[in-house]
């Protein structure tokens, strides 16, 4: 988890929101939003670039994972754990976002989760994450809580 120097992806001639409200995000001017199903169905038309996507962060135990919905694991009372198209975040999220993410920790290790908007650079095609699990990364340069 990157606990600091965490920089703030801006266009040139922006504001930054940070200045604003003191939260680590970017004028994202000219960034495709796209979702989960556009970023798996045509990985090569986003690949090397900047996207923005809306999903569920999931950190845990060697989990470092940006999915499309949480649901619960069956593994404990109210557990849940990340579900459908996923990929890997890499370098994590800065600390006063992780800080505001739910907490759990009946599995062991306490877990963090939470809705988040995520601008960064999305690559496929490789080996990703934890022993090379995922075909998909997203490396973040703008993180926004969302409540």
């Amino acid at each position: 988890m990157r606990k600091s120097g965490f920089r703030a992806w801006l266009v040139p001639g922006c504001l930054s929101l940070s200045m604003i409200m003191g939260l680590t995000a970017g004028c994202t001017t000219g960034v495709p939003t796209v979702t989960f199903e556009q970023l798996f169905t045509a990985p090569g038309k986003y690949n090397g670039k900047q996207v923005i996507v809306e999903g569920f962060f999931f950190h845990g135990f060697e989990s470092n994972v940006f999915s499309e919905r949480l649901e619960n694991s069956g593994l404990a009372e109210g557990h849940l754990w990340p579900k459908g198209r996923m990929l890997w975040l890499e370098g994590g999220i800065p600390r006063e976002i992780y800080d505001r993410l739910n907490q759990q920790g009946m599995m062991g290790p306490t877990e963090r989760y939470g809705k988040l908007s995520v601008t960064g650079g999305f690559e496929h095609g490789g080996k990703y994450g934890h022993l090379g699990q995922f075909e998909h990364r997203l490396t973040p340069s703008a993180v926004l809580f969302i409540e």
